[in-house]
């Protein structure tokens, strides 16, 4: 595929949105090893050629599929119904294979909401309501480190809450053009899909030992239901769906009868304890070092003890690397307030790094600002406490929150 970012669009390039390629080129910016043949299993792509976009999208490395043969669709001031949904499609592919790395893109609006809403042909709405609805076999394993394995539940992730919303979106959208049975669909999806989660945070409530997942999927599950509130809540949708909204809206604040209330436990613990790890990394996006492989993807904080030792031994890294990839974490701690997951990293980077953060040879390479920092006394504490401790506070604390929880 040639070089997506070579090939220039103009603004609003495709009906007023952002033009293919350039969606494209945002993907090749943020995981440039999907394309470059580096990954290991991007010979497990599917070569087939189907004539329309949305045909490559039925596979588990479907979206994977749709991103090699976005040459399929072109800009248009003027999109054909057919062209729209092949848009979804490649929206869909481009934010699945975005979204936990990064530089995320920025189509959320367009695959819960906008696209939803457009008057197509049956066969066109037919076409999107069975992406949609299958999308949630794609393999995101390749494209995030954010995932909690749970037995019998399978795996967990803010994937899932991505595609919530997009099912709400797809339900809203149904239930405004007057096609109930089609939103019935959607509807049975989202309730399959929240009931597992709940279900595997109830899994983990039972499991001695697993408080570090635990509160990972606690982050996971209020951030997926957010997701939810953000799709039926949307301006537009004021009138239509009052019955889903009641069933689906505000899980993790109100009426905790449902599911078990394992939505309003999850809000609990992640209110209490993660809120402050739920920052955007805007101190990472820059440092582009991070995006050269799928095995660098940042996992969830604060839990970064193992993530800061892999970046400290990073093969392919000399002493500039390093200290370039150490000096955004500790610029990471001084403007996000209130985190500790850049501090449980750069203990991981210290334990790991020969000499540790300190030594010379990393402090050759270190700027002024990031010298300055390591002599912070809050800094030097926190590297200090040994992570077994960090975690079993956090363990303790999330028993103590759920044991009193109501």
């Amino acid at each position: 595929m040639q070089p997506l970012h070579e090939l220039h669009e103009k603004r609003g390039a495709f009906g007023g949105f952002i033009g293919p390629r350039t969606l494209v080129a945002q993907v090749q910016n943020s995981a440039p090893w999907l394309f470059d043949g580096s990954h290991p299993d991007s010979q497990l792509v599917p070569e087939t050629r189907g004539e329309r976009l949305i045909e490559h999208g039925f596979h588990p490395l479907g979206w994977w599929s749709i991103l090699r043969h976005a040459d399929l669709l072109e800009a248009q001031d003027e999109p054909t119904p057919r062209a729209r949904t092949d848009y979804f499609a490649l929206c869909l592919a481009v934010h699945c294979a975005s979204v936990a790395s990064y530089v995320p893109t920025d189509v959320d609006a367009k695959i819960r909401h906008a696209l939803w809403f457009e008057p197509l042909p049956e066969e066109e709405l037919f076409a999107m309501r069975e992406l949609a609805l299958y999308h949630g076999n794609w393999e995101i394993r390749h494209i995030s480190a954010r995932v909690v394995e749970v037995e019998g539940c399978g795996p967990v992730s803010g994937h899932d809450g991505e595609r919530l919303s997009v099912l709400c979106g797809g339900m809203m959208g149904m239930l405004a053009a007057g096609r109930a049975s089609d939103a019935a669909l959607f509807e049975q999806a989202v309730d399959a899909e929240l009931e597992r989660e709940a279900r595997a945070f109830d899994t983990l409530c039972r499991a001695r030992g697993r408080e570090v997942e635990l509160c990972n999927l606690a982050t996971i599950l209020t951030h997926n239901v957010g997701d939810v509130m953000q799709a039926i809540e949307r301006k537009g949708t004021k009138g239509i769906g009052d019955e889903q909204k009641l069933r689906f809206a505000d899980l993790a604040r109100e009426r905790f009868e449902r599911y078990g209330g394992a939505f309003g436990k999850a809000a609990a613990i992640y209110r209490e304890l993660l809120a402050s790890e739920g920052h955007r990394h805007y101190p990472l996006r820059e440092q582009k070092l991070l995006r050269a492989n799928h095995k660098l993807l940042l996992p969830l904080g604060p839990f970064l003890d193992d993530w800061g030792a892999k970046l400290a031994r990073w093969p392919n890294w000399g002493t500039r690397e390093r200290a370039a990839v150490a000096g955004a974490l500790l610029d990471g701690c001084r403007k996000v307030q209130g985190q500790e997951g850049y501090y449980r990293a750069l203990a991981g980077f210290d334990s790991a790094a020969p000499g540790g953060l300190e030594s010379r040879e990393l402090a050759s390479e270190l700027g002024s600002a990031a010298k300055r920092e390591l002599k912070d006394t809050t800094l030097r504490k926190k590297l200090a406490v040994r992570r077994e401790s960090f975690e079993s506070s956090y363990a303790k604390r999330a028993r103590t929150l759920l044991e009193g929880w109501r």
